[in-house]
This record gives structure tokens, sequence and C-alpha cells, in this order.
């Protein structure tokens, strides 16, 4: 694989160039880790002031949600007083006087909300859908008379589901008075049918706000803001930079670095889950960072000294590693050239003291390993000799076993006759056959001959069936696959019980794969020596204790070497029920199948 040009330049250079350079990239590292060192407890500073200033917005957060959440109390008493409910359900014609039990009744429910209440009530609305209506403003006379509609906050409660918070608007009262105040708007429903049927206000000074806001930014905190849910703003501390627009859509809980007028703040939100505000609290970076400066002085000195150091000690481990490195290389370009009197000396136990000591063993061993391979190539002729003088043998055997046949024709014996010719095809198919792969109806006419002489031999008590389809015939497979599973079948399924058995072939192609099955109904396995035999397959071990399984593993390790992975044996088995081995070849396109109907 070729490298980057760059890369494979810096491959070319000497050793002790390459650790020079690798060394002097402990720069790198170096300034990185120190920038993160920096940077790190630059932000932890920033994360524990966060916490702190998180904790602060949290605590006025929860501080206003009391204050507002009795507010939210007092907006529920209406359902408390079932004269007010029937008030608020009543039609009547706008500016109606009130009765003198309403009046009565109204002036105690107020005098009852007023008193209960830990806040300061300055306004209070009572509304009715049918026209009922009673309104308390600071400063004035109660009255009758004024509109729904033209509330400031009827658009929103309208809108809404449940209770409502308004931030800071100014009321008027009708002798001219001017109040700043919050509000809070809830619809009342009927108990019993659960439709609306008019609503109650209640209207507080936004000082009680402004001054809580106020004492937590007094305390060297930071600046303060809240804003509500439609972004207005409820209060603001004097002293923040951050424009009214600049502190809007902020919702949720977090922290943030904001850029305010050339410097940098922390800004921490919280949204109250009450009311839908949102605390914003801010405080200056360089008010945070202001003891991060000499921590940053401390590493830049430790960093350039750390430096120094690693380059010197860099050097010193280059000259030291590479020395008896390049005394090898040397010694090693003697041996190429033919000198094999050569040695290194061992001066260390480390990985280049290793190469040095299998060095010289290699070198001592270089004129033995000459003779032993001259002495091979001599064996390696014999070999071929003694194979040119064994392939006289089967003609020998063939010749005999014709010889064989043609007497028992003569004396009328056609079992001889039959076992002697199904003998001799056997014995060329595979011992002359030079190639690895046949068709497949070449491999079942072996099978045939090789169970013909098996049923003679277990006196016709033995069965065979079989049922391949003949679009198959001409597929390739790999040459003695079959036999050796039938071989099998008949050793360790009826050998030894000498009983009747059958053994079934058949054969189909499905999808792009060709399975033969080859299934007994003899004596089977039980499951431990099935695991065992499937496990002997997988890692292709033949048995330790005689020949039992190696025609099934070596067939299955030649068929996954000849075409993967996904070819091979499947053996399935049951105790006395038999066995079941299937084999999967692959579809071979292009072969024209008449060729190998001559063959059966």
């Amino acid at each position: 694989m070729r490298h980057h040009p760059i890369l494979q330049r810096f491959a070319n250079q000497r050793l002790l160039t390459k650790m020079l350079v690798l060394h002097l990239f402990v720069l790198l590292p170096l300034v990185i880790s120190s920038f993160f060192a920096y940077s790190s407890y630059s932000a932890s500073i920033k994360k524990s002031v966060g916490k702190s200033q998180g904790d602060v917005v949290h605590e006025l957060t929860t501080n206003i949600d009391t204050y507002m959440n009795e507010l939210n109390l007092l907006t529920t008493m209406p359902y408390q007083t079932p004269e007010i409910m029937r008030f608020l359900t009543e039609a009547r014609a706008k500016g109606a006087p009130l009765t003198l039990d309403e009046s009565n009744t109204i002036s105690s429910f107020i005098n009852h909300v007023l008193v209960n209440g830990r806040v300061n009530v300055a306004s209070l609305y009572l509304y009715g859908v049918k026209g009922a209506s009673y309104v308390l403003l600071p400063e004035s006379i109660a009255t009758t008379s004024r509109k729904l509609e033209e509330e400031p906050w009827y658009e929103r409660i309208s809108a809404s589901n449940n209770l409502t918070y308004l931030g800071p608007h100014e009321v008027h009262s009708s002798n001219g008075v001017t109040s700043r105040v919050i509000t809070a708007a809830r619809k009342i429903k009927s108990i019993q049918s659960g439709k609306l049927i008019g609503y109650f206000v209640l209207d507080v000074p936004v000082s009680a706000i402004e001054s809580r806001s106020n004492h937590l930014a007094s305390s060297n905190f930071g600046s303060i803001a809240i804003v509500d849910e439609q972004g207005a703003l409820v209060y603001k501390d004097p002293g923040m930079d951050i424009t009214d627009s600049g502190i809007t859509g902020y919702r949720g809980s977090g922290s943030l670095e904001v850029h305010v007028k050339g410097k940098d703040e922390l800004l921490t939100y919280y949204t109250s889950n009450l009311t839908g505000w949102t605390t914003i609290g801010t405080v200056p970076m360089s008010l945070l960072l202001k003891d991060t400066v000499q921590v940053r002085n401390n590493i830049v000195l430790l960093g350039v000294i750390c430096l120094g150091l690693a380059v010197v000690i860099s050097i010193w481990l280059a000259f030291f590693i590479t020395r008896p490195i390049s005394q090898l290389r040397n010694l090693m370009k003697k041996v190429e050239q033919g000198d094999l009197g050569v040695s290194i000396p061992i001066l260390s136990r480390d990985e280049v003291g290793q190469l040095s000591q299998t060095f010289n063993v290699m070198v001592s061993r270089l004129s033995d390993l000459g003779y032993k391979l001259y002495e091979t190539e001599i064996r390696e002729k014999n070999a071929q000799l003694a194979a040119l003088q064994n392939q006289m043998n089967p003609h020998f055997l063939y010749n005999t076993l014709g010889s064989v046949s043609m007497y028992a024709e003569i004396q009328g014996n056609r079992e001889i006759v039959e076992i002697t010719n199904n003998l001799s095809h056997l014995l060329r198919y595979s011992i002359n056959s030079d190639q690895s792969e046949v068709f497949l109806g070449q491999e079942l006419r072996h099978v045939e001959g090789y169970m013909a002489i098996q049923l003679i031999r277990f006196e016709h008590k033995l069965h065979y069936e079989m049922n391949v389809d003949p679009a198959i015939y001409a597929n390739l497979v790999i040459r003695l696959g079959l036999q050796p599973i039938v071989e099998n079948c008949i050793i360790h399924g009826f050998g030894k019980t000498r009983g009747k058995g059958t053994i079934r072939i058949t054969g189909v192609q499905e999808g792009d794969s060709i399975q033969v099955v080859i299934e007994d109904d003899g004596k089977g396995m039980t499951a431990a020596e099935l695991q065992t035999l499937r496990t002997r397959m997988q890692y292709g071990r033949l048995s330790d204790d005689g020949p039992s399984g190696h025609g099934v593993v070596n067939v299955h390790r030649r068929l996954m070497l000849r075409y993967g992975a996904s070819y091979g044996l499947e053996v399935e088995s049951e105790p006395m029920k038999g066995t079941r081995v299937t084999l999967k070849f692959p579809v071979n396109d292009g072969v024209q199948a008449g060729a190998a109907k001559e063959e059966m």
C-alpha cells in the first residue's frame, strides 16, 4: 500500500532522524495540555460561579413564586363562597346596583380576601359572564359599571385555561390615582357543570417584586432582571448593561457567556414553572477570571522548563537506542555479501539485544541450512522417482481384477463378477482421476458402484434409495465428496448391528446452491456425540481415538476451502432414529446436463 508522499519521505529517513522528530513533537501535546489545563481551570471557575449564581437566581425565583402562590390561593376563594358563585351566574344589566344582601355578601368576601392573604392586594375585580360585576380600585369607591372586555388582562386570560400572571402595568382609579401593579387573573367555572361563569382578578403592587430583587442586586452578586412569558420586562437592575431586548428569549435554565459593550459577562437564567417568568442574573467575566492570570503564567513557565528537558533527554535516548541498531545493519550488509563469520556483541537484554542474539544464531546456522536445502532437493527427486514407480501398481491391480472377473464369469459366479467389476471402477475413479471437480452424476454413479458391493456384503439386508433431480446432474462438485458420507452411514449406523437398514440420497437445487441429503435410519448419535462431531468439523480436528468421523470432517473442510465458508456439511442426529447429513454445493452455470446424463 502506497503512503502519502510526505509520509513516505518520512519513512525513508534514518531511524535516528525519525526518533528526534517524534521526540520534538512532545511540544505539541505539552502546549495542548497546558492550554487545556488553563481552559479547565477557567471553566471550573466559570462553572463554580455559574452554579452559585444559578442557586441565587433559583432562590430569588422561589421567593417570588412563594409570594405569587399566595396570590394564586387567594384567587380560588370564590369557590369557597357559594353566594359569590351565585352572584357570578346571575344575569344583570350593566351598572345595575347591588341589593343590600349582595352588598353585604361581597363586602364580607372582600374583607375575607384582604385579611387572610399575606399579600398586599391593591385592586380586586369580580366579573360574571352574564353581566354581574364588582370592581375595587386603589383610592376609589367600588363600582359595578366597568366593562369586562375593556380590562387590560381580558385578552390574556380569555385565551388561557388556568391562572394567568401579568407583568407590571398601570391601573387608574376614578379620582386620578395611578398605580403600577402585577395581576393574577383566574377563570371561575361552575362546580356542577364546569362551564365558565366569570373571572376573579387581583392586583398587587409591583413594589413587592422590586423589593425582593433590589435586595439581591445590592449583595455584590451582580445584576438581576425578570421578564414575563411575553418577553415584557417585570424588573431590571439599573446597573445592568444588557439592553431590554437582549434579555428576552431565555426559557428554562442554564448559563452562557454574552458580550456586552466590549466586555464578556456570565449570564444565568431560570424560568419559574408557576408564573412562567424568567429570572436573569449577570456577572462580569473579568471579575470571575482575575485569579487565572497567575495560573496561566505558571503553566507557561513550567511548560518551557519541561520542553527543554524533553529535548535534551530525547536526543540522548535517540543516540542510545539507534547505535546498536546501526551496528546490526552494518553487519547484515556483510552477511549479504557472503561473509558468514561476523557476530555482534550483546550488551543488553532488551528487544535490540534479543534481535542481536537472534542475528548471531541465524548467521551460525546459515551454513547448516544450505546443506539441508541441498539434502532436501535430493530427497524430493527420490520421491518423484518412487511416485513414478507406484504408478505401475494400479495397472497391475486392474489386470488382476480383470482376470478374477473372467474366471468368475467362466465359473458362473455372478456375484464375484459384479464385485470385481464394481471394485475396478471404484479404484479407477479414486486413483486415476486428476480432476478436483467432477459432475454430480459421476459422483452418484461412484456411490452406486460402492453400494452395489455393500449390498452383496450385507446379504441384501441393507437398502438404499436415490432420488436426485436430473437437472442438477451436470453441476460440478468436489470429487469423492459423497462416498465417504455413505461409508460413514454403513460403518457407524449399521456396521456393528448387522441389522436391516436403509440409506436415502436426495438432491435438489435451492436458490443459488445444490443440496444433497444423505440420511440413514441407523443407531444415530447422542447429543454429546453430535456436539463433539460439530466441534471437530468447525475447527478441522480429527479424532484422537481412531478414524471415527474422519470422512465427515475431511469432506466438510474440503467444501469450505474450495467454495467458501457458506458451503459445507450440516449434521443432524438422534439416538436410534438415524443421522441426516446435508452437503451444500454452489450452482455452476453453463454446463450441459446431457454430458452428465451420459455418465450415468
